[in-house]
């Protein structure tokens, strides 16, 4: 198989141009100006290519080779990151995707039926509190005008940022991507799995999915000095005790795999002599055992009940999201997997406890994810690393996954 490190290579430094920053990371924030020329520089590499390109109406950018009309398998990811993010979490994914295409032409393999290459919106949760925002619309997992709504924390809706920084005026459309009769995504693993086990490639089974909230107490704000310590309503250690306790929630499901985490979104008052009066604490709580999960945001809701209750404070809570956690094509899995024992390639089947894209496409169409190693287990940071040489092995295993894919879509779709 073809695959070119060289051009992997060029085609990871040319979108780290985007957003890069001066410690060898990149900050690309969704439909910001550095997204803008991001999205711009692969409308130009896949109509370069040969590929036609379509944006649809949430800004999912596609190319495909071959009839729109016809079932097809797509590949791709992301191009976003979060703040002082890496160069290789999603962007190898739709770099891969690319040089799939290109390997299999080179070596006369192009499968009868269309490929296509899918670079999807806002898939970092960073500026709208949602993440995988493109690919949910694309799956009909949240509603288009549901998705235009968001606001970031400057109060500007995610369609009026679509419209000034997506880039529509460079393709047709808006357009839809087409039929998918399967998915595939390349993503580096941002754990340390595969490192420890010596593999080169993981297979994923099944994706975790998170339940997000954002917590606020309303306690009572006062001078630090003369308010006496048991007539206090003090939000943030309120907050403090929550935060102990949805650890201990996570360590009791943990072995469900049930993780729980807990961030400080924001602080008010914040003075140094100053009792905290409100406190928000952003909650997430994700799994790969949906029952596991359940329970754990129950028993943490009904922790904060008897906690605010004691300490004489009141909390109201908002759901950001609620999901499901996905199971992966086990078709594909299994071609993966056949994949990597031809292609003598050391590989673990494993989970994902990250979300991804493909978490939402696995419900659109048959759908197998293929990690790749991340050095320390590193990732949205700049240090973030991924070898050249593992990345191509990865591409190695996706093209001939793609392959399989492409017989199990069928023979009634030709290559046009």
């Amino acid at each position: 198989m073809p695959v070119s490190a060289t051009r992997l290579e060029g085609d990871l430094q040319r979108f780290a141009a985007w957003g890069g920053t001066p410690g060898g990371g990149v900050s690309r924030i969704a439909l910001t100006p550095a997204d803008r020329l991001a999205r711009r520089e692969l409308i130009g590499l896949l109509r370069g290519e040969g590929l036609e390109v379509r944006m649809d109406e949430v800004g999912n950018i596609f190319g495909r080779l071959g009839s729109w009309e016809r079932a097809g398998v797509l590949l791709g990811s992301h191009l976003d990151t979060v703040p002082e993010g890496g160069r290789y979490d999603g962007t190898a994914g739709v770099v891969a995707a690319v040089e799939v295409i290109r390997a299999l032409r080179e070596e006369g393999r192009l499968p009868p039926c269309p490929l296509g290459v899918a670079a999807f919106t806002a898939e970092e949760s960073t500026r709208y509190g949602v993440a995988t925002i493109g690919s949910k619309v694309m799956a009909g997992v949240m509603s288009l005008d549901a998705a235009l709504a968001l606001t970031d924390a400057g109060g500007l809706s995610l369609g009026r940022a679509l419209e000034a920084q997506g880039g529509r005026e460079w393709v047709a459309g808006p357009a839809d991507a087409g039929e998918v009769g399967a998915f595939l995504e390349l993503h580096v693993e941002q754990g340390r799995e595969l490192e420890l086990a010596g593999a080169e490639v993981g297979v994923v089974t099944h994706i975790a999915a998170p339940t997000r909230l954002k917590l606020t107490v309303f306690g009572q704000a006062g001078h630090s000095g003369s308010a006496p310590m048991g007539l206090r309503k003090d939000g943030l250690t309120a907050a403090a005790e929550l935060i102990l306790a949805l650890e201990q929630l996570g360590e009791d499901e943990a072995e469900h795999g049930t993780v729980a985490t807990a961030t400080i979104l924001a602080l008010h008052p914040v003075s140094i002599n100053v009792i905290p009066g409100q406190v928000e604490l952003g909650i997430d709580v994700r799994s790969l055992d949906a029952v596991s999960k359940r329970r754990a945001v129950q028993r943490f809701l009904a922790l904060a009940q008897r906690v605010c209750d004691l300490r004489g404070v009141r909390f109201s809570v908002a759901f950001l999201a609620d999901e499901e956690p996905a199971r992966l094509a086990p078709e594909l899995v299994a071609a993966a997997s056949s994949a990597c024992t031809r292609l003598g390639v050391r590989h673990l089947v494993m989970v994902s406890r990250a979300g991804h894209d493909i978490a939402n496409l696995s419900r659109l169409a048959p759908a197998a994810l293929v990690f790749v190693p991340s050095r320390g287990g590193l990732s949205h940071q700049a240090g973030e690393f991924t070898s050249l040489e593992a990345l191509v092995t990865g591409t190695r295993v996706l093209a001939e996954t793609a392959l399989a894919a492409a017989a199990l879509v069928g023979e009634g779709c030709r290559h046009a």
